[in-house]
């Protein structure tokens, strides 16, 4: 009922905004072609809802090698799954949706359509290769339940309205831009478009917290059906937690973030949680994972930009419906919470230490311009060329100044720890400002980007998980290339010690300093680069200050 509400309370609130901007708009203008407009964006939306799974299936098929698949063929991979469909379907009197499968390791499957009578799932290989057949079963129900719902009607309804918002915004600049500022009407027209965009930045913000919650419903509804929430749970972890540590195709990754059983935009560097601990019969690590999702600040953050909610709230969400449903969870989240005693206070103090640390450019820049604008309106600093000149002279030089406090926040110096993947994975502390001086042991074992030739950066595995590392050349664009194509495919199967800071973030990844093999030391830059970004601002405001001189 909660989601329900929240859905029902996001479309009437997305409404709202559309509506007051809409008839604002047409009270001011008492124009007809307005309303013309925004019928032709109506029908425009309307006819590419019905037509854009034609154009998604061109797209799987012909570009990631989709094929349909009956359903004896997927009874043979999956027995549950066919059981699940069958039982939905009858239930809730609604056609077997087309069944596809494409050729990919990554675990991922996926719904699309207009409606329930012309439904499509979709899953990889990997969702065979990697979940039992629970798992895949609870997969099923989950995108079962985005049928059921009625999501597909749903999003393309509050996407139509951030749309409309946005055409609005346009149309008012572009009517103002016509008739000219002065003409009648055109400071109202003007603000009209100006809350057009504002409720249109908004509202994309409450589409994404629909999208979240409308995944809820989802796993709501595939608990419910298969009486056993924790194959959800356990297929959630080994997707979202051991993502990209065999993938064949990023391309998927990337098209099927919105739309798959998990966000893979925040996956990119995972793939160890469940793969290195639940599998070794070492659940506290996947415990402080859940606990980062729900009890670091950070986490809150990077989720409000997601179409997906963080794994470890969707975990707890089902280990509640174990309760309802009369079943026992494996996954205690009261019993977690209270095994690990986490520092609210130390989590807000870090979180606010950090921002802090990033504002440092704004709080110098804005302290500068501050003081000049109280300096000419009280006479202390007359205006002229010199102090004019001084004043973007320290503009440059306060930018510079904050960007090197910044840079050594993020990158503390000192004598690195040695560490372990698990020991940094279970930081629930971890920031994605401030980076942990660490040195890693184990192996390269393949590319950042899997498949992508580009790639300059090394994924790493120590005996206890695999970590994303961030290479830096000196010279950036070329720099990295050159790396990407001639350096890092001979470092693959290479033991080493990877020294950097560890940063967690949407991703969690080391940012190099350096490369120790056997044979050689490479050496990273990021540090150094922003450093360097730091001093040039400085040069040139003491530059500006040499040629024009410095008026205080």
């Amino acid at each position: 009922m909660k989601l329900f509400l929240a859905s029902l309370f996001t479309l009437l609130l997305l409404f709202s905004f559309l509506g007051t901007v809409v008839f604002a708009y047409l009270y001011i203008t008492g124009t007809v072609n307005t309303l013309m407009f925004f019928v032709l964006v109506i029908i425009l939306n309307f006819l590419l809802w019905l037509v854009s799974p034609k154009i998604s299936d061109f797209i799987y098929r012909y570009f990631f090698k989709m094929r349909w698949i009956t359903m004896e063929e997927l009874r043979e991979k999956s027995p549950g799954a066919v059981e699940i469909i069958e039982s939905v379907c009858r239930k809730y009197r609604f056609n077997i949706p087309k069944l596809g499968i494409i050729p990919d390791k990554n675990p991922n499957a996926f719904t699309y359509g207009s409606g329930r009578w012309n439904a499509r799932i979709i899953a990889t290989e990997g969702i065979f290769k990697y979940l039992d057949d629970d798992n895949i079963k609870a997969v099923y129900g989950h995108e079962l339940g985005h049928i059921k719902n009625r999501d597909f009607i749903v999003m393309t309804v509050a996407n139509s309205i951030i749309q409309l918002l946005y055409a609005l915004y346009v149309t008012a600049r572009e009517s103002v831009e016509k008739k000219g500022s002065r003409s009648k009407n055109s400071g109202a027209i003007l603000f009209v478009g100006l809350l057009a965009f504002i409720f249109y930045w908004i509202g994309q913000y409450f589409v994404l917290f629909l999208s979240r919650t409308r995944e809820y419903y989802a796993d709501q509804f595939s608990a419910e059906e298969t009486r056993n929430p924790d194959s959800l749970s356990i297929a959630l972890i080994r997707i979202a937690y051991g993502i990209l540590t065999n993938p064949d195709d990023v391309k998927l990754v990337k098209t099927t973030k919105n739309i798959g059983i998990v966000n893979f935009a925040a996956s990119k560097s995972v793939g160890m949680y469940y793969h290195m601990s639940y599998e070794n019969k070492n659940p506290e690590l996947l415990e402080k994972a859940f606990l980062y999702d729900i009890k670091n600040p950070w986490a809150k953050i990077f989720e409000i930009s997601s179409t997906h909610p963080l794994t470890g709230k969707r975990i707890r969400r089902l280990s509640e419906l174990c309760k309802k449903l009369g079943t026992v969870s494996r996954f205690d989240f009261e019993r977690i919470e209270r095994s690990h005693n986490v520092s609210t206070g130390k989590l807000y103090k870090n979180f606010f230490k950090d921002i802090f640390a990033m504002g440092l450019p704004f709080i110098f820049l804005a302290g500068v311009i501050t003081f000049y604008i109280y300096s000419f309106l009280s006479g202390f600093i007359t205006i002229s060329l010199p102090a004019i000149t001084s004043f973007f002279a320290l503009l440059f030089i306060s930018v510079g100044a904050g960007n090197i406090l910044k840079t050594l926040y993020r990158y503390p110096g000192g004598t690195p720890q040695q560490a372990t993947i698990e020991e940094l994975m279970g930081d629930i502390y971890a920031s994605p400002v401030r980076g942990r001086h660490v040195v890693i042991n184990g192996k390269f074992i393949g590319k950042g980007i899997p498949g992508f030739i580009f790639s300059e950066d090394i994924m790493m595995q120590d005996k206890t998980g695999l970590i994303y590392l961030n290479y830096e050349s000196w010279f950036p664009l070329l720099g990295n290339l050159f790396f990407a194509l001639k350096k890092v495919k001979k470092l693959i199967g290479t033991a080493a010690a990877a020294e950097g800071w560890f940063i967690r973030g949407a991703t969690q990844r080391i940012d190099i300093n350096k490369l120790k093999t056997p044979s050689k030391t490479i050496k990273s830059y990021i540090k150094l680069i922003g450093l360097f970004w730091g001093f040039f601002f400085i040069f040139v405001g003491l530059y500006i200050i040499s040629w024009f001189g410095f008026v205080f």
